[in-house]
């Protein structure tokens, strides 16, 4: 009986308003009488105590009738976003309802409900994009490796073909291990909430460490360096700094044409510091450079060889991380300049 009373709650406001009538009825009935008792009130002629008695009957029913049409009326925008919200709930994010109301309090409940389906909406497109696109990458290195395990168990290969097909697994797991660390990171990176722990260190050295670990890609391609790295410290993450370094080297080197020159430059600002890299190879489009932060994005381009879209986005939030951040441009003759900016005082 409870939950019944409770889930139409004009019934329950009207009930509440009836039931109080009634108590302060009868107070007025038993303050009567013990009126009468003490011959203050004595009833005269015409039955004036049924009159009132009848008065007060009429008022008790027509307060509780005009309380239920009030109750109505002001729970009605309650009961739509309980409707609403029931429809949400089963995962219906197009919902709106009109914000344009009488009481401020109920627009601006209004209002944030509107705002919050809107960011639910985002999230689970978000959350589908991202599903969809893991799924993707996650395929691609899988389906090559089942192949060139297939091959490798129909034998009869030379040695040559043996060691290529082993040498493309291994990258195939590469790929895979280097993809599940950045979505590792990039998780755990949106869902800290301690204190970023912070050092001061020798960052010209730390990108010199990133450039000697990547000897092997740089020297496949002979590439050739040129750098502008003068003695610098600063504090900050250490051990996230270095993946911005490494991600943005990494993206130099995999782009450039071979025996071009890749140039790394630190300069000191008063208030910033400020990095670049440079490679000379393939372009970005200049509409593409802002999307190429985004989870996954790679553009149709030649340039998302070897990629899976998220090494430019785990540079972005650990830089935002140091209230910094990333920039890309496309230079004359080809070239490409990602730009890092840290300010000193963060």
């Amino acid at each position: 009986m409870k939950n019944k009373i409770y889930s139409k709650l004009w019934i329950y406001f009207s009930c509440l308003i009836f039931f109080m009538l009634v108590f302060f009825a009868i107070f007025i009935v038993f303050l009567l009488y013990f009126l009468m008792q003490l011959h203050v009130v004595t009833p005269g002629k015409g039955n004036q105590l049924l009159a009132f008695s009848l008065l007060l009957a009429f008022s008790i029913l027509v307060g509780t009738l005009a309380s239920t049409i009030v109750s109505r009326r002001i729970l009605a925008p309650i009961k739509e976003l309980t409707e609403n919200m029931s429809k949400v709930a089963t995962g219906d994010f197009s919902v709106q309802v009109n914000p344009s109301q009488k009481v401020e309090e109920i627009q601006q409940l209004f209002s944030d409900f509107n705002l919050m389906v809107a960011e639910l909406n985002s999230i689970e497109t978000l959350r589908n994009d991202f599903v969809a696109n893991v799924s993707h990458e996650f395929k691609t290195p899988i389906a090559t490796m089942q192949g060139y395990i297939q091959l490798l168990q129909q034998g009869h290969l030379s040695e040559a073909d043996t060691q290529d097909y082993y040498s493309r697994i291994a990258e195939g797991a590469q790929q895979l291990t280097t993809l599940s660390n950045n979505i590792l990171r990039l998780t755990k990176l949106e869902t800290q909430s301690i204190p970023l722990e912070q050092q001061v260190f020798r960052i010209d050295e730390q990108i010199r460490e990133v450039i000697l670990f990547l000897q092997p890609q740089w020297e496949e391609k002979q590439l050739a360096l040129d750098l502008h790295l003068p003695r610098t410290t600063y504090p900050g993450n250490e051990e996230l700094l270095y993946q911005v370094w490494l991600n943005l080297m990494d993206n130099a080197i995999k782009y450039s044409r071979p025996k071009e020159t890749v140039t790394v430059s630190l300069e000191e600002e008063p208030q910033q510091l400020v990095i670049s890299f440079i490679d000379r190879g393939i372009a970005i489009p200049a509409d593409e450079t802002k999307r190429i932060f985004d989870k996954f994005y790679q553009g149709d381009t030649s340039r998302k060889t070897a990629g899976n879209g998220l090494g430019l986005t785990l540079v972005k939030e650990i830089l935002q991380l140091h209230e910094g951040r990333v920039a890309a441009k496309t230079l004359a003759n080809q070239q490409t300049c990602f730009t890092v900016y840290l300010p000193k005082n963060h």
